[in-house]
Formats: structure tokens, sequence, C-alpha cells
């Protein structure tokens, strides 16, 4: 139990650092395109700024988003094996996937079509985001993985 509580919590970081660093660069691309100065202090301040306010201010902590989307889809996933001969690490890439999904592809529908998270603008952010979910999931199921003498269950 602790081993997947660890485990569930590094995949929520994984997924979590990454969507952050993400928009984070997206917006730094957008300045630096409006001929701001950008350079290396400003990346990493931006980058650590981000880190820390993006999961603690706001309407919508992104940690707390992707901890509660994460622990449904896991959850359901953990049901599904019970009926299902899937390798767990690819079911839990699904669910993290679908809960990147849901956080950028459907949070938007909930809110006039307005993106929350800047690196979800486009087609390509979004896709990475949700790519990031599918790697934060693939860690999970992979540490469920470890030790078990089936590896679909």
């Amino acid at each position: 139990m602790i081993k997947a509580s660890i485990s569930f919590l590094i995949s929520v970081a994984i997924a979590t650092v990454l969507l952050i660093t993400q928009t984070t660069f997206t917006n730094l691309v957008w300045l630096s395109s409006m001929d701001m100065p950008i350079d290396v202090s400003v990346i990493l301040s931006m980058m650590a700024s981000d880190l820390i306010s993006m999961n603690i201010k706001g309407e919508f902590p992104v940690g707390a988003l992707v901890l509660v989307g994460m622990l449904i889809a896991f959850i359901v996933t953990r049901i599904l094996l019970i009926w299902v001969n899937i390798d767990k690490r690819y079911l839990y890439a699904l669910a993290g996937g679908a809960t990147l999904f849901a956080i950028v592809g459907l949070m938007p529908l909930a809110f006039y079509n307005l993106d929350l998270i800047a690196g979800a603008r486009s087609v390509f952010g979004k896709g990475y985001l949700i790519f990031t979910g599918m790697i934060a999931g693939y860690y999970f199921g992979a540490r469920q993985t470890e030790g078990s003498t089936n590896e679909s269950h």
C-alpha cells in the first residue's frame, strides 16, 4: 500500500512537472516572439516560480487537478484490471492520458471554451500534455508490475 501510494504521488509529480514546464516554456516562447528579452536566468526563475505557484495559487491548482484526476482514473483502471487481461503499464498509461485529456480537452467546455492551461491552447500542446499523462501513468503501471509474478495483473 505504501509502495503504491509513493508511486502514485511520483506519477502525479511527473505529470504536474511536465505540464507546468511545458506551459511556462510556451509562455516564454510567446514573450520572446513579442521581442521581450528572455535569457537563461529568466527561464530558470520562471520555471521555479511556476512550479511553486501553479501548484498552490489560483482557482484550480494544477497539482490538485492532476492528483484528483489520476486518483479517479487509476481507481477505475484497478477495477478494470479485475475483468480485463491487459498489461498494467499500458492500461495505466491510457488512464494517465485520459486524465490529462479531461483536464486540457474537456475542462474548457465547462468554462466557455477557455483553455485554463496556457500550454494547451494548440493541438500540439494538448497532444503533448496528454502524452505526459501517459508517461506518468506508464510509470505508475510499471511500478505496480514490479515484483509481480503475473505481468498482466
